[in-house]
């Protein structure tokens, strides 16, 4: 009874390190010409990328238009347990898409429809390194799929409507910790997790044109409450010689995970008819990631404590027109960390993020506009608490983790035209 009751543990810990991370990190790279501009698109974006940036914006276009690129994210860090340094966690080059529709209907009724990435997490360290019970490898990926109706009331105020149907993967490996005596019978298995999950919410949202240069945009997002669905295999050590043969588990386990709902607020400004500026203010509600109930094979349950905190994320941006054809751009985001410190995990280096990008668009032969966007963020450094769970005393081993140095590349390109 007592090492069933251990491997039942083992596979919540395996679930509550990938979900708790896919949780908590949102993406927001979802055009080049938004990565180049601090996502400063939501009072005005006059492009099918409105689908994200603010679907009551597609009545500013008057013809079919439609955008596909993709973005590159390698992320870096510096990583410290205990006071000792560890290897660079480098967990490579992840390429989240986009691709947006936009089709007038009517003269006020426009239909929209988007493909982004919302959510998505991957770090990577090494299999031995001090903190591999809770880590050694994830992958989180999420993608939306965006439906939308955006109706033009009046000249200066239009609204939309649409659906948020979302899917979810993830993938993760750890080495669960078996030890006996510490620094002298201290054993380590493998456990690797996947699964994943389809469920829809939905986004509102509105467009004011106060004046022709100044346009104020609010979206609303829902939560999404995902079930996610795994299968879990897990091979546990020989010990002591042979004397504890090793063991392998397979088996299915299923967690709640309720994605967080948001609202933006933006401002749009034309300077003059080369020069043009947004801003936008977004709320997250974290709080909502303040636990995970996971349900397993023969009734069980168990709750990972999380808190989570709601944060906010500023953006501004700028761009001109440099000729008829050229345009460049810049732009800067601060992104505040939902992250609680007693409540750490090494899925993500934790920290406020710094974002600075650069970006530039060329248009040819009338109806085609290519755009480009880099951005470099700077995580600021941040200590974590992470516990470390004993699968032979059943009890958990607290470790400080910190990250230093951590940044990342943000690469992005698109490719428009209108019709």
């Amino acid at each position: 009874m007592k090492m069933k009751y251990s491997k039942l543990m083992v596979a919540v810990a395996a679930m509550t390190s990938v979900t708790a991370m896919g949780a908590g990190f949102g993406l927001y790279e979802a055009s080049a010409r938004g990565v180049g501009m601090g996502n400063g698109l939501v009072g005005s974006t006059k492009d099918a990328s409105a689908n994200y940036y603010n679907p009551a914006n597609l009545t500013e276009l008057t013809s079919p238009s439609v955008m596909v690129g993709m973005t590159l994210i390698n992320p870096f860090s510096d990583v410290v347990v205990d006071g000792v340094s560890q290897q660079k966690m480098n967990a490579g080059w992840f390429p989240p898409p986009h691709a947006y529709v936009a089709v007038p209907l009517l003269e006020d009724l426009v239909f929209g429809f988007g493909s982004y990435c919302e959510y998505g997490l991957g770090t990577k360290y090494d299999v031995n390194w001090a903190l591999r019970g809770d880590t050694t490898e994830t992958t989180i990926q999420q993608f939306t799929f965006n439906p939308n109706i955006a109706y033009r009331i009046t000249d200066d105020w239009s609204v939309a409507f649409g659906a948020r149907m979302s899917y979810l993967t993830f993938e993760n490996y750890k080495s669960p910790y078996f030890g006996i005596a510490p620094g002298l019978l201290e054993y380590n298995g493998r456990a690797h997790l996947e699964g994943d999950d389809f469920n829809c919410g939905y986004v509102l949202s509105t467009q004011y044109k106060v004046t022709d240069d100044l346009s104020l945009g609010l979206v609303y997002r829902s939560r999404i409450n995902h079930r996610v669905e795994g299968d879990l295999d897990l091979s546990t050590p020989t010990m002591l010689g042979g004397l504890i043969p090793g063991q392998y588990i397979s088996g299915d386990a299923k967690a709640k995970l309720v994605l967080p709902a948001s609202v933006t607020m933006g401002a749009n400004y034309d300077f003059s008819e080369r020069f043009r500026g947004g801003a936008s203010l977004t709320w997250t509600e974290w709080s909502t990631i303040n636990h995970i109930d996971f349900n397993l094979p023969a009734g069980n349950s168990y709750a990972q404590e999380l808190n989570w905190h709601d944060a906010w994320r500023l953006g501004f941006g700028f761009e001109y027109d440099l000729t008829d054809a050229l345009t460049g751009r810049i732009g800067y985001s601060f992104d505040w960390d939902p992250s609680a410190e007693a409540h750490g995990t090494t899925m993500l280096p934790p920290g406020d993020r710094h974002i600075i990008g650069f970006g530039a668009s060329y248009s040819f032969l009338e109806n085609w506009r290519v755009d480009l966007g880099y951005s470099f963020i700077i995580m600021e450094s941040e200590t974590r608490n992470v516990g470390v769970k004993n699968y032979v005393t059943g009890g958990s081993e607290m470790y400080s983790f910190q990250c230093d140095n951590s940044y990342s590349h943000i690469v992005s390109a698109s490719i428009a035209y209108t019709f």
